[in-house]
């Protein structure tokens, strides 16, 4: 599964790091896809997997949304903070309904942060009605913030989850594409709830595969592999199966005879495909996705 991906936002001095550092992490600089440079600490939760949260000041945020415009579309949930003292609170207020005008996410939060200095914070139920959003209140000094900010971090994995469609990768040798009709088990997988797309080389064939394999297998939540004597001569799905092994992907092997399957492979469940009921081998792998994917 991808990493859940969270930005962390807000004005100087509001305590975004003193956050960013509740749940100790791997803190590196990066450069993104649109050459910003971001702070990124990299994070492992039990039941959630890796988290990724990525501080950046509100203001250069907003100024320049275009520049950030993956960066934006790719985060799970924004996360704005605030020092809670009625100066801060109306310039991120009007920040933030600047950045809502821009860009469109599922998921923002408010912390209010500092609750602790009693005669400068607003409370948090005035600031949850300021921003229409749901608020969090806490003081990042204090330990026991490390909770509020996980419970935070569960709640958006559900969320983003409940939320998502899945995208599946479908590995087979090109020879064997009428064989295990590939294409109507695509197209019948993808009227199935919550699978958003079925990724399959031949529906884009102006792509060079390996192009096509290193731009999608990344962002795939599971991969399908067809079994055969073909597919275990493959270069390129050779590449596919032990390139998705080592991006720790759940994959199903789909086969005629088990022999086919690579030996790594074969202690993984997977589907008997069976020519004569296509229908009933659609439902099986939908099944195991599900399984899996844990949809149920």
């Amino acid at each position: 599964m991808d990493p859940l991906r969270i930005l962390l936002t807000g004005e100087i001095g509001v305590g975004k790091t003193t956050i960013m550092n509740l749940i100790p992490g791997e803190t590196i600089l990066k450069i993104d896809d649109d050459l910003n440079e971001l702070v990124q600490n990299s994070i492992e939760l039990e039941g959630i997997g890796d988290v990724v949260i990525i501080e950046i000041n509100l203001e250069e945020l907003v100024k320049n949304s275009k520049g950030y415009k993956n960066l934006l579309e790719n985060s799970d949930a924004v996360i704005v903070t605030t020092n809670s003292a009625m100066s801060n609170l109306q310039s991120t207020h009007k920040l933030f309904s600047e950045l809502k005008q821009k860009v469109k996410i599922p998921n923002y939060y408010i912390f209010a942060n500092f609750q602790d200095k009693e005669q400068t914070a607003i409370e948090k139920g005035k600031i949850e009605e300021m921003f229409g959003e749901k608020t969090i209140a806490l003081s990042a000094v204090k330990p026991e913030s490390k909770d509020f900010l996980e419970k935070v971090f569960y709640e958006i994995s559900n969320n983003t989850f409940l939320r998502k469609d899945f995208l599946v990768f479908v590995s087979y040798a090109t020879v064997d594409s009428g064989h295990f009709q590939i294409s109507k088990i695509s197209e019948k997988l993808k009227k199935y709830p919550r699978i958003g797309d079925i990724l399959y080389w031949e529906e884009a064939l102006k792509d060079d595969i390996y192009d096509y394999m290193n731009i999608n297998l990344e962002k795939c939540d599971i991969f399908l592999i067809f079994c055969s004597d073909n597919s275990k001569s493959s270069e390129p799905v050779q590449m596919e199966w032990k390139a998705a092994l080592k991006l720790k992907k759940p994959i199903i092997p789909i086969f005629q005879d088990e022999h086919c399957m690579p030996a790594l492979l074969s202690t993984k469940l997977g589907v008997q495909f069976r020519k004569d009921d296509i229908n009933g081998t659609i439902e099986q792998i939908y099944k195991l996705i599900s399984k899996k994917l844990d949809l149920s």
